[in-house]
Formats: C-alpha cells, sequence, structure tokens
C-alpha cells in the first residue's frame, strides 16, 4: 500500500522525524548480498548446503545423494563456489566440497529455522 493511499490521520510528514542517514555500507555489499541471496533461491542449492553444514562431501557423494548426474553438481557446485558459499579441495582425483565459513552454516541454519516457526 502506497502512502498516499493511506488514510490522512495514519500519514506521516517529513517534519515530524529526524533525518535517517544513509547506509554506511559501501554499494558494492549490497550487490554482493543479492548475488548471495539469488544463489541460495534454489532449493536443490540450499538442500546441497544443508549436506554440507555436517560435513565436506565429495562431489559424486552429493550427486549419489541427491541421485542426479555428477555435470548437474558440478554446475551446482561452479555456482555456490562463485558466490562466495563454497570451497572446495581435491584430493587425488575426489573434489570436495565444503562451506566457506560460519557466516554461511548461520545463514542457512538461520533461513531453515526461520520458516520452521
Amino acid at each position: 500500500m502506497a502512502t498516499e493511499d493511506l488514510p490522512a490521520r495514519h500519514q506521516c510528514r517529513p517534519a515530524e522525524h529526524d533525518a535517517r542517514a544513509e547506509t554506511q555500507r559501501p554499494a558494492g555489499a549490497f550487490k554482493g548480498a543479492v548475488a548471495l541471496f539469488k544463489a541460495l533461491a534454489d532449493e536443490r542449492r540450499l538442500r546441497t548446503l544443508e549436506l554440507l553444514s555436517a560435513s565436506e562431501a565429495c562431489g559424486s557423494e552429493i550427486a549419489a545423494t541427491f541421485d542426479e548426474p555428477l555435470s548437474t553438481v558440478s554446475h551446482r557446485m561452479k555456482l555456490l563456489e562463485g558466490a562466495g558459499l563454497v570451497s572446495r579441495r581435491r584430493d587425488g582425483r575426489h573434489i570436495f566440497f565444503k562451506l566457506a565459513d560460519d557466516h554461511v552454516l548461520r545463514l542457512v541454519r538461520d533461513a531453515l529455522d526461520h520458516v520452521m516457526e
């Protein structure tokens, strides 16, 4: 509902409020957060992050868990890695993935807990 759609008794006048400063965060932080939320905005990607919240996993393990081709998992992991949500390490022929840091762990858990309340 737009401000002009509100009854006059519910509308504020700018003079009634102290000026609020814009955020001190750089514009790049908002662009990065939007990219992060876009990467999270897919159920399979979110499920993959939730899987990795327990421990790291290799690509073939993730593919087996979700019963999908390794190429599909590889594409998904590349996207998640590009968004800074996961990191990878190679051990011989296997590539292992884990959450990038504790922020990602909290973000995933908080999002799931929030919608379950």
